[in-house]
């Protein structure tokens, strides 16, 4: 069992909010039926988890595409499959009973999805059956436990996707919102004018900023600048995605690669773009499962991100909340 009592040299009252975030894992388990990372993301007592797309493959490489001949029965009973054998890895289970006890009214465990567990590689909403998109939409929201998040003013469950927010609460004082984007649901084949978030979500994002002044993190299963198939590939919705975040401080959030990076702000924005990606999956078959995970610490004064590799720490930065400039830690 997995407890999460978080411990300091200044105590309670010195602790940081802390936030583990990755991304990507196969839903098999490793040879001793366990998924490693889970237990070193526990050891860093995490006041939050945030999973950030691909919490299982319906298709992997070299078998990439729709698994079920286009039958939505067979792809719910495939992806519930998939979803029970990962939500079953003892120490997965662990992390998360923990955490939403730590949290209570069954918080504490938050998500976004991305193309392999929101259908299939490289799906675009736009090209999904509405059948399999319900059978996706309901098997999220059940196994990440975010039903009670699916406000009625905001969202119909039978045409719209999973974007929310969440408070961030730090010493028991609400410090600010982490925004849960959906880059699936509405999006079409890349181009210029072709949606990624769709008119109705950056309406609701651009409410959701106008309503918050303190600090804030924007979750999203695909990279806006980390990979070349990122959010530039759609000009219009990213030039209205920048113009709603313009003079925000933000740290953006996300996974898809099976790399770490850490991006500085760039494209006129006051936004860090920080990718966990690989949690239990293989980028290389010679190099084994990855084992990448990110932890988020802050305090009033700063910003602390560390990346972890299956070796240890691989990236480590520091950023000012007061300038947003950040050192990089050697």
């Amino acid at each position: 069992m997995i407890r999460l009592t978080r411990q300091t040299e200044t105590g309670e009252r010195g602790a940081p909010m802390k936030i583990a975030f990755t991304s990507c894992m196969n839903y098999k388990s490793g040879p001793d039926g366990y998924q490693h990372v889970w237990n070193r993301i526990a050891q860093e007592q995490p006041d939050y988890l945030f999973l950030l797309g691909d919490q299982i493959y319906m298709d992997y490489f070299p078998d990439l595409g729709d698994p079920s001949d286009g039958n939505p029965a067979v792809f719910a009973d495939l992806m519930q499959g998939k979803y029970e054998t990962q939500w079953s890895v003892p120490n997965f289970k662990a992390l998360r009973d923990a955490l939403r006890l730590r949290q209570g009214n069954g918080g504490g465990v938050y998500g976004t999805w991305d193309d392999h567990d929101f259908a299939w590689n490289n799906a675009h909403g736009s090209k999904v059956s509405a059948p399999v998109k319900q059978e996706t939409r309901r098997l999220f929201t059940k196994y990440m436990q975010i039903e009670q998040l699916q406000n009625p003013a905001h969202l119909d469950p039978a045409t719209d996707g999973i974007y929310y927010s969440v408070p961030l609460m730090h010493q028991q004082q609400r410090i600010g919102r982490a925004i849960f984007l959906d880059t699936r649901w509405y999006s079409a084949e890349p181009g210029d004018a072709s949606p990624l978030l769709g008119r109705k979500q950056l309406d609701y994002l651009k409410q959701e900023l106008a309503n918050e002044q303190g600090y804030v993190v924007i979750c999203a299963g695909t990279p806006i600048r980390a990979t070349g198939n990122g959010w530039m590939r759609y000009r219009d919705d990213y030039a209205k995605f920048r113009e709603i975040i313009y003079g925000r401080n933000i740290i953006f959030l996300t996974g898809d690669i099976h790399e770490n990076a850490f991006l500085p702000p760039a494209g006129g924005t006051k936004m860090f773009e920080v990718v966990s990606s690989g949690a239990f999956v293989t980028k290389y078959y010679l190099t084994g499962e990855r084992e990448n995970f990110g932890i988020l610490d802050y305090s009033p004064a700063s910003t602390d991100i560390k990346l972890f590799d299956k070796h240890g720490l691989e990236l480590h930065n520091v950023i000012d909340n007061a300038t947003f400039m950040h050192q990089e830690i050697r």
